[in-house]
């Protein structure tokens, strides 16, 4: 039997919404209701740790039957990634052996939009891992990281695009193609751009996954900001041809229960509105007790939500 991909719901949102807890409770709901669960952290402020009171790596930790829990170590990941990479080049361009390549890729480092191709990598990691599972749950990190992140194949077509323009234009006009003969056929091989057209796949896999594939939820309040940021998430990711597949709202005190959470300039409608909880949600038990005794059916309201089309607000494109 072939495995399919797991259902990926990404979870966005200002910072202090609350949407590493709503991520931590629809993962608990969706493993109760018998599904297999990965609760994926690449926040950097490992709130999962401190909302489970348990420690979590980048090796997965079974905290119920079906649900298995990870903490993304970003810097592990770019020197991951930066490894790959320098191993791609070694086996492609043998040439390049006689320099030092360790003191550049050690300036990559450092430059602008390594953590989003990191995260994109390891977020491709995770979904072949999981292959066969039913839930990829990404709680995602601050909002400019994310939109970084939801960005990065959109921004690096437009890149590879033109290597792969400039390298045909060489090609035309100099021999520096390195040429084999196959059972007396000539066959012309150029590693360069053989390179560049699986970057450029690998790119428009991802684009086309963000775009058709992906749940994205964003978390948010009745403040003024957390709306704001809301619906600057909407904005952003409707530019990349992403739609917001619905909207938790996290009540934060008792008075802003009577407060609408059906907001009518917010982008979409609210997928499930979170009660104000007075004990901290903390902990396996808390957190399984709040969804219980809150009547709240998350698991039922997110199965519904992806096999639909995603919410849109009229009169949007």
């Amino acid at each position: 039997m072939t495995k399919t991909e797991p259902d990926v719901l990404f979870f966005l949102g200002k910072g202090g919404t609350g949407k590493s807890t709503c991520a931590a409770l629809c993962a608990i709901d969706l493993a109760g209701a018998g599904f297999r669960v990965c609760l994926s952290s690449f926040d950097d402020a490992h709130n999962l740790c401190d909302i489970f009171q348990t420690t979590f790596s980048h090796a997965p930790k079974t905290i119920l039957p079906g649900l298995e829990v990870i903490q993304v170590d970003k810097d592990r990941e770019i020197a991951s990634y930066l490894s790959g990479v320098t191993r791609k080049v070694k086996r492609n361009f043998t040439y390049l052996t006689a320099f030092n390549l360790g003191n550049y890729f050690d300036v990559l480092k450092l430059s602008p939009g390594m953590e989003a191709h990191a995260l994109a990598a390891c977020f491709t990691g995770l979904k072949k891992k999981y292959m066969g599972w039913d839930y990829l749950i990404i709680d995602m990190p601050p909002t400019a990281l994310s939109l970084s992140f939801f960005n990065l194949p959109t921004l690096s077509l437009l890149w590879v695009n033109q290597l792969e323009k400039l390298r045909l234009e060489i090609n035309k006009k100099k021999e520096i193609i390195s040429k084999i003969k196959l059972v007396g056929k000539e066959i012309t091989q150029d590693k360069v751009l053989a390179r560049i057209m699986e970057i450029k796949s690998d790119h428009l896999d991802l684009k086309s996954f963000f775009e058709h594939k992906a749940k994205c939820y964003a978390v948010h309040n009745t403040d003024a900001l957390s709306l704001a940021e809301t619906k600057r998430i909407f904005d952003q990711l409707s530019i990349l041809g992403i739609k917001l597949a619905g909207l938790f709202c996290n009540h934060r005190t008792p008075d802003d229960m009577y407060q609408s959470a059906a907001d009518p300039e917010l982008p979409c409608r609210i997928l499930m509105d979170l009660p104000y909880c007075a004990q901290p949600l903390v902990g396996l038990d808390t957190l399984t007790r709040f969804t219980r005794q809150s009547g709240l059916n998350l698991a039922e309201e997110l199965k519904e939500s992806v096999t639909r089309r995603p919410f849109q607000c009229p009169g949007r494109s």
